[in-house]
């Protein structure tokens, strides 16, 4: 399970230093929705970008909501997600609606995929080394996207660039192409 609030926390980190450096709902990022929705609620001065005291608040929220969610999906009291707690909490939110829309590609597909391609132990679990591997190939096959679609050069994929992207790896995938 820390892996998964390992990515989580990257993809929160990502958007409030996104957030604070001025970016707002521009478009970066994850196509801005995320962050815009964290600066309609948390900027209480509307400047456009949190502040120390709107980013306590937003972590506070974070945390207060992590709590929360543990607490629903922890059936052995043990203050953490087993790997069946997760398998029941990924049936549960899959459910309600919430499965790959909410949390994409970090279902229990994407999860062996990962395993497959990084356990280099074969222990069943990603190691500090195994997941500093993931994410430098993360990161390396960011940066081959940017390069690839990045049309103005602001080393950023707007929404019409990020869109060229995905109708692009759709069509690649559909013809067998190596896929991101």
């Amino acid at each position: 399970m820390r892996h998964v609030f390992a990515i989580m926390g990257v993809g929160l980190i990502a958007g409030a230093a996104a957030l604070s450096a001025g970016d707002k709902a521009a478009g970066h990022g994850h196509g801005g929705r995320g962050q815009g929705r964290i600066l309609e609620k948390y900027d209480a001065n509307k400047n456009g970008q949190l502040d120390a005291e709107e980013k306590a608040a937003f972590e506070r929220d974070h945390e207060a909501r992590r709590a929360e969610f543990i607490k629903k999906f922890d059936t052995d009291g043990d203050g953490k997600l087993s790997d069946d707690e997760r398998d029941d909490m990924r049936e549960q939110m899959g459910a309600m609606g919430m499965g790959r829309r909410h949390h994409r590609g970090f279902g229990p597909e994407m999860r062996q995929r990962m395993l497959d391609k990084f356990d280099a132990n074969k222990n069943g679990q990603l190691d500090p080394e195994e997941k500093e591997v993931a994410k430098r190939a993360h990161e390396a096959r960011r940066a081959e996207m940017i390069k690839r679609f990045d049309t103005d050069g602001d080393r950023r994929l707007s929404d019409s660039e990020r869109e060229a992207m995905r109708e692009t790896m759709r069509s690649e995938r559909g013809k067998g192409q190596k896929q991101f």
